[in-house]
């Protein structure tokens, strides 16, 4: 073009209605797209913890093996509160942990195990009174004739000798007015004899026994509880012979909590030893024939009725108490009474037909 031409003036170009439809489309699933990825996206859940267990039981060099667990939420646990009678004080004590799987033991109480650590503080305060008669629980001291019987199961030795049976109807109403369910023994007088290491007709015994006094045994089966029925039948024919020593040494092995012994006192204790073959007294006590003076040292049996009526103080053991009308019990009879916590009690008043007993 030159100068010469003059410059003419175009009309711009009408846009068409077609163009103006498809670019409004465009826009529109553009829209419409970005929506669609805006809603689609899911929505983050709660963060969970993660924690890392050890599992025992892998290769040797390799990795631990581990695996996430999912705590369980806590939930709020109102406090207890233990009231006292006493105008001091309410304790509230914390909330006590459940034990669940994911806390294990060691989570109850301070220490460490084999499937983890933990520790527990904690701390409580607090009074109580109590009391009660007796060594053990249940076992109340009831008065029977001036002396107290902590027991519940009684086995009671009557010495039936001729000098004694004028006493044993009321002795034997005195004891059962405490003990109803006392089993009673009637025997033929209160001896008590050893052979070596053995207690004639007791529990070990074997071999020839020296000669004793015998006589049947006067106990009423009417009046013995089911177990001391039991216990008659196989002491019976030992007992017999054997008197008080092998009465004591058979029952030390049943279930009594307390052997009471009635009698005079007057066989005491014997002691033989088997020379050639034949029994040979080398002590006694016995009021009708003493010798050997004072027992030096004792002898096997002896010790073992020591240890057993030692163990009665712990319940192990039954006590041993022993009443008589003339004499003292003998010494070893007054060791055992001592190792037991029993008691030895003279009702020498009976053969008065004194005061009733208390």
């Amino acid at each position: 073009m030159t100068r010469s031409q003059p410059i003419v003036a175009r009309r711009p170009r009408e846009r068409s209605l077609g163009g103006l439809l498809l670019s409004l489309g465009l826009h529109g699933l553009l829209v419409v797209a970005a929506c669609w990825v805006v809603f689609r996206t899911p929505k983050a859940g709660p963060r969970q913890e993660f924690v890392s267990h050890a599992v025992a039981g892998g290769r040797s060099g390799g990795p631990t093996a581990s695996r996430p667990i999912q705590r369980k939420p806590k939930v709020a646990t109102p406090q207890r509160r233990l009231t006292s009678k006493s105008a001091s004080a309410t304790l509230a004590l914390p909330p006590m942990k459940a034990m669940t799987p994911e806390i294990g033991l060691a989570g109850l109480s301070g220490g460490q195990g084999k499937g983890g650590f933990g520790r527990g503080h904690g701390s409580f305060g607090g009074a109580g009174l109590g009391s009660g008669p007796g060594s053990r629980a249940g076992f109340v001291g009831r008065p029977v004739m001036g002396a107290f019987i902590r027991a519940k199961r009684v086995a009671v030795y009557l010495d039936c000798s001729g000098s004694m049976r004028a006493y044993l109807p009321r002795v034997e109403a005195e004891i059962r007015k405490e003990f109803p369910d006392a089993d009673v023994y009637r025997f033929d007088g209160a001896r008590v004899v050893g052979l070596g290491d053995m207690v004639v007709y007791g529990r070990k015994f074997h071999g020839v026994a020296p000669k004793l006094r015998e006589g049947p045994t006067q106990t009423s089966l009417e009046s013995l509880t089911p177990t001391g029925k039991s216990v008659q039948a196989k002491v019976r024919a030992a007992c017999e012979k054997g008197s008080l020593g092998a009465w004591v040494d058979r029952l030390l092995a049943e279930p009594y909590d307390a052997l009471v012994v009635f009698s005079d006192f007057q066989d005491g204790v014997r002691l033989y030893e088997s020379r050639k073959g034949e029994p040979k007294m080398v002590y006694s006590d016995s009021s009708y024939h003493k010798i050997g003076g004072a027992q030096k040292g004792h002898t096997r049996w002896q010790r073992e009725w020591l240890e057993a009526f030692g163990k009665a103080p712990q319940g192990a053991g039954p006590r041993l108490y022993l009443f008589t009308v003339q004499q003292e019990p003998q010494p070893f009879l007054q060791a055992c009474v001592e190792a037991s916590g029993g008691s030895a009690t003279s009702v020498s008043w009976l053969r008065k037909g004194g005061r009733k007993a208390p």
